[in-house]
């Protein structure tokens, strides 16, 4: 796998600004196009955490379809450790944010829009 230029590791930073946040873009294999996920001891785990949700997109948009609510915008999930919140970038890429359990629902959302905005630009090649 060719490594990630820095243009596309560093994408969501103007949108993560100082938060305690993590944005990833991943393709519907999972597979990282932008952004990084550290771990504790600053090792990238963006592979491991794409590979971990690989097709939940498709799963969500299923089940949407099936509840018959219409497309989905954003699944948020708050957890002992942290607030991960999902939205598409496109048919065939996600973004994801995680944000610490400090960060307030409302930023966790506004960030997430932003990082969308900048995935689907970056994507059509004019981030």
């Amino acid at each position: 796998m060719m490594p990630m230029s820095e243009s596309a590791r560093t994408l969501f930073a103007t949108a993560i600004g100082e938060a305690e946040q993590t944005a990833l873009l991943l393709d519907s294999a999972g597979k990282p196009l932008a952004g990084s996920y550290l771990d504790q001891r600053g090792r990238d785990i963006s592979a491991e955490v794409g590979a971990a949700l690989s097709g939940v997109s498709t799963e969500v948009t299923r089940s949407m379809r099936l509840l018959f609510i219409g497309d989905w915008t954003a699944v948020v999930v708050e957890t002992d450790a942290a607030t991960v919140a999902l939205a598409p970038a496109s048919q065939e890429a996600v973004v994801l944010l995680a944000s610490s359990l400090t960060v307030p629902l409302g930023l966790v959302r506004r960030v997430l829009t932003r990082s969308v905005v900048l995935a689907i630009n970056w994507m059509r090649g004019r981030a």
